[in-house]
């Protein structure tokens, strides 16, 4: 029997190297572990492993051969990645390329008992923390942090041991504090709703479902100004969504410009389309601070419009970026691209803005309803989580 040596940076490396020369069958002969004999980062060793194919065998591993030679593994260097662990994926692929029913690492069924058994280590390990830990655990995964988590989790005691008691009891408390605006397009008054928000939040598309629902549901009157003249293509977009809806449409560049077409407008409903704030944008680069105080004959709504997808901490800063406009609700679009809307309830939560409405898609004016809080806290918290 011709035996060959291998080495490598540990045992389980060198024996990789064994059964990609010789197959899985390969007789081990000896294995030892080399050392320099030095401390510290001077030090390097290696395990040495002699193996030979096994005696009638039926056919020559691909990657064997007849000559008794050494396999040589990188000595340990933990600041670089060992080499013998790719020598050892390389290996794998050309076996696979020429064998490709060969499987040199583990099977599936045994990476799926691995998966089972790391599952219930880590069930175990979630039923002895405490009701507050595990509802914290609940509050991350949502997409809720910091504060406003800590506050929610806040007395728990020794009661929801079981994960549908503490969702219960986190939908409890977050039903208290969420606060929704009631449909402002259903007031039969003189009013107007301004959406402000970062860009590509959704404002216009917002704004045309409001529009369309107050004209269609409602049988209002309905006048749209937009101060949104930095986007392109934005005043062509509301063209043709007054054109389809019905509704009286006016360019405002400027507060001159915006109180013209306040006064004269006859509508009932007015809607304000603002363009992104940027962070450095001032009152003068800004004109909707300018052109807010004109509003005496209108109840006058600000309307925060936030993604889904926002993390917390984006949010409630998005959040404070607009609280010189004092918005008194929100918008939550986009929930059809997120599976996670914490972030959002976050900074409302934190700010205590109510929230007036939700939006799940781009079509006009279907995507669009009024906000409720038990459809909001079932979305945070699913049965199934």
């Amino acid at each position: 029997m011709q035996y060959q040596t291998f080495r490598g940076a540990d045992v389980q490396e060198a024996l990789t190297a064994v059964k990609a020369a010789l197959g899985p069958d390969a007789v081990i002969e000896s294995t030892r572990h080399v050392s320099n004999g030095r401390r510290g980062g001077f030090s390097q060793s290696f395990v040495e492993v002699k193996a030979a194919r096994p005696q009638g065998g039926t056919g020559a591993w691909p990657f064997s051969s007849d000559v008794n030679r050494t396999v040589a593994a990188p000595t340990r260097n933990l600041r670089a990645r060992p080499f013998s662990m790719q020598m050892g994926r390389e290996a794998s692929r050309e076996q696979d390329a020429n064998n490709p029913t060969m499987v040199l690492g583990p099977s599936v069924h045994e990476l799926e008992r691995e998966m089972v058994a790391l599952r219930t280590m880590l069930e175990e390990l979630n039923a002895k923390r405490s009701p507050k830990e595990r509802a914290l655990a609940m509050l991350y995964a949502a997409g809720i942090d910091g504060r406003i988590a800590k506050e929610l989790v806040y007395n728990l005691g020794k009661s929801g041991r079981s994960s549908s008691a503490l969702r219960g009891l986190l939908a409890e408390r977050l039903r208290t504090r969420l606060r929704v605006f009631p449909n402002l397009i259903a007031q039969s008054r003189r009013q107007m709703i301004v959406c402000v928000g970062p860009t590509g939040a959704g404002k216009t598309t917002t704004l045309a479902k409001l529009a369309a629902r107050a004209r269609l549901d409602y049988g209002r009157s309905v006048a749209v100004i937009s101060l949104d003249t930095f986007r392109v293509g934005a005043i062509e977009q509301w063209q043709r969504y007054s054109r389809l809806i019905g509704t009286a449409f006016a360019v405002a560049r400027n507060a001159q410009d915006f109180e013209h077409a306040l006064v004269s407008s006859t509508a009932e409903l007015v809607l304000v389309d603002t363009s992104g704030r940027h962070v450095a944008d001032s009152d003068e680069t800004w004109p909707l601070t300018k052109c807010l105080p004109q509003v005496t004959r209108h109840e006058l709504h600000v309307l925060l419009v936030l993604p889904a997808f926002l993390r917390g901490r984006d949010a409630e800063h998005v959040t404070r970026s607009y609280v010189d406009v004092r918005p008194s609700g929100s918008v939550v679009t986009k929930l059809d691209e997120t599976s996670e809307i914490g972030g959002v309830l976050q900074a409302m939560l934190s700010e205590d803005v109510p929230i007036a409405y939700t939006c799940n898609g781009p079509r006009v004016p279907e995507d669009i309803r009024e906000a409720e809080a038990d459809a909001l806290i079932q979305c945070l918290l699913p049965p199934d989580a």
